[in-house]
């Protein structure tokens, strides 16, 4: 078996996350049996567990989310602001209907990439990327131009609890930080793990923007090595290593 990432672990990673930044607050479940063809696919196996900061209850991160929606107007959206941060890199031309204006507002907002957002019609639905959680929960949405909208603030965002956690990278590694560990669920020999990012996923088959990596499992010399692979119900486990390093 080999590491292997999903299509938006890919694409944060050559846009604009870090792997640290991307899982930190996330999970890994671990599986029994032979890790799917991709990170994409739905998982396989039995779940023996999921791992967490100190086998602690996981509350998985929802993302806020507000929105632009386009009414009218002229020659551009100046700027597009989150609690008064602009989220567009440089002003974007009104383009025959709103309909196709916001289509390029979205595509906007992407490129930069301090925000996610999608489009439906003329509306532009904004979020912000994991780990931010609660705190930009109230944050005003607007825009400034002669391009007329309307708006709905951020809201609905709440915090992960007890997701995994790693070091501040040195010469380019990080490596897990605190005690990774999980209680058994089920009974079997562990052959494979998934890692997911803070945002709750239920390891189905997975949209594009999904960030996971999937990997071996054994006692050493795997891609994430346990204390004991024989999982029994209730038993505890214990993640003993866990590096991640960027090639030179």
């Amino acid at each position: 078996m080999a590491i292997r990432f999903s299509t938006g672990t890919r694409n944060a990673l050559a846009g604009h996350c870090g792997f640290a930044s991307l899982f930190q607050g996330g999970s890994i479940s671990i599986y029994t049996g032979t890790q799917p063809a991709s990170a994409d696919a739905a998982a396989t196996g039995t779940l023996l567990g999921v791992i967490s900061t100190s086998s602690g209850a996981l509350t998985a991160e929802v993302l806020a989310t507000g929105s632009i929606t386009i009414t009218g107007g002229s020659t551009s959206v100046a700027t597009a602001t989150v609690g008064g941060v602009d989220i567009i890199k440089a002003a974007v031309p009104y383009n025959t209907s709103t309909t196709q204006t916001a289509a390029d507002l979205c595509e906007a907002i992407n490129l930069f990439g301090i925000y996610t957002a999608t489009v439906s019609g003329a509306v532009v639905t904004l979020s912000p990327r994991p780990g931010v959680g609660a705190n930009n929960n109230g944050d005003v949405v607007t825009t400034t131009g002669s391009v007329t909208a309307t708006y709905a603030n951020m809201s609905g965002g709440t915090t992960q609890i007890n997701g995994i956690q790693f070091t501040a990278p040195v010469a380019g590694v990080v490596n897990k930080s605190g005690v990774w560990s999980f209680n058994g669920v089920a009974a079997g020999t562990a052959g494979w793990f998934r890692m997911h990012g803070a945002v709750a996923d239920a390891d189905a088959a997975a949209p594009p923007h999904f960030p996971r990596v999937d990997g071996s499992v054994a006692t050493s010399g795997a891609d994430l090595n346990l204390s004991n692979i024989v999982i029994a119900v209730g038993a505890p486990s214990t993640c003993d290593s866990f590096v991640y390093t960027q090639p030179a």
